[in-house]
């Protein structure tokens, strides 16, 4: 049986982090119910690339879910709506909190009426703050945390990953979601879980960051492992234009590495002052055009040095690993990754159109 059989998620949200969030919800086992605008559903459809006309986010967000069509802002609509509240453990909502209040869906609307409801809102600011009514997406927030900066030596690079939508919003909200669930199945009560991305986001800063959260800042002696400028944990261009990724961090692998390559005289520059490591950087990225990217690979294979190929995503779907462990799993019509969740896939249905499922579910609340 699955973790999450007989809890029901209610999904207002709109875009890639409440999406995120329900289908991991869903893939643990819960019973998620889209609540679509009957005029184009969830914005996320409309997002390319597609596929037989159909987004491939709402293709891979939305498995395992069912979808009701109901226009929140008609009056008509609520008691619908209040008769699915009335049944649902959770709802997770993605408005900025003057829309979920008009709209009768905030956590303090919700839980005076359902005091065991779980209501998660995420939310770019928060509830809460100067920000909390401003529009932004993962950019915004992956900008102002100091992601942006922390992550990448040019700004102005724009990401690819979703890192304060997936990695920040959807993944808090999901944890804080079922450390709610536990508590309501000790105490009876639900609760109201403020989710952030741009404090989400700041989460990941706090390590790169380390020296500046200390009082005084100068007063931190040395530094954290700073990126990119260590020869030991850097990414190096191979003979043939690939790359590989060398993550020698502790001595025992660098001094490895370096006895196989046939320089031991580098072993002691393992962490040496910034002006040693550039040059150091430049002897290690010659000995590294020596030979093509299958060639290192098998070089080191049995080696304890930590290097890895830097796969495409296309590379990455098909790598040993990830097929010897079934991560990546065929869905109708496309192929998904699994949840990392350390248990058996739960078998989803796949992504239902807008309001495919609203006269079978709303037929149950007679």
């Amino acid at each position: 049986m699955a973790f999450l059989d007989g809890v029901r998620v209610l999904d207002l949200t709109r875009l890639l982090p409440g999406g995120f969030a329900t289908l991991m919800l869903a893939e643990l086992g819960a019973d998620v119910i889209k609540v679509e605008d009957p005029r184009g559903g969830d914005p996320t459809r409309q997002l390319p690339p597609f596929v037989d006309g159909r987004s491939v986010y709402d293709l891979l967000l939305n498995r395992g879910k069912r979808s009701v069509a109901l226009d929140l802002r008609d009056p008509a609509s609520r008691a619908s709506f209040d008769a699915l509240v009335a049944r649902a453990d959770v709802v997770v909502e993605s408005f900025r909190p003057a829309a979920a209040r008009r709209l009768g869906v905030s956590g303090e609307q919700l839980r005076a009426r359902h005091p065991r409801l779980v209501h998660a809102a995420i939310t770019g600011y928060g509830q809460t703050g100067p920000y909390a009514e401003r529009p932004g997406h993962d950019l915004n927030y992956v900008a102002v945390s100091g992601v942006l900066a922390a992550d990448r030596p040019h700004p102005s690079h724009l990401p690819r990953m979703f890192m304060a939508d997936v990695g920040g919003g959807a993944m808090s909200a999901v944890i804080a979601i079922l450390a709610a669930l536990v508590g309501r199945a000790r105490t009876g009560e639900g609760a109201a879980l403020d989710i952030s991305m741009q404090d989400a986001a700041l989460y990941w800063v706090m390590l790169p960051g380390a020296r500046d959260l200390v009082d005084g800042g100068a007063t931190a002696i040395g530094a954290l492992h700073t990126f990119g400028e260590h020869a030991c944990y850097n990414v190096y261009e191979t003979r043939d234009g690939r790359q590989v990724a060398l993550g020698a961090l502790e001595s025992k692998f660098w001094t490895t590495f370096c006895e196989a390559i046939g320089r031991p005289d580098l072993t002691a520059r393992h962490l040496t002052a910034p002006g040693d490591q550039a040059a150091l950087l430049r002897e290690v990225r010659e000995v590294f055009r020596t030979r093509t990217q299958a060639e290192w690979l098998a070089f080191f294979e049995g080696r304890d040095v930590c290097l890895s190929p830097v796969n495409s995503p296309a590379e990455a779907f098909e790598d040993p690993q990830i097929v010897a462990r079934g991560t990546v799993v065929r869905a109708p019509g496309l192929r998904a990754v699994r949840s990392p969740f350390g248990m058996p896939p739960v078998p989803l249905r796949e992504a239902p159109s807008v309001g495919q499922d609203t006269a079978a579910i709303l037929a149950t609340l007679d």
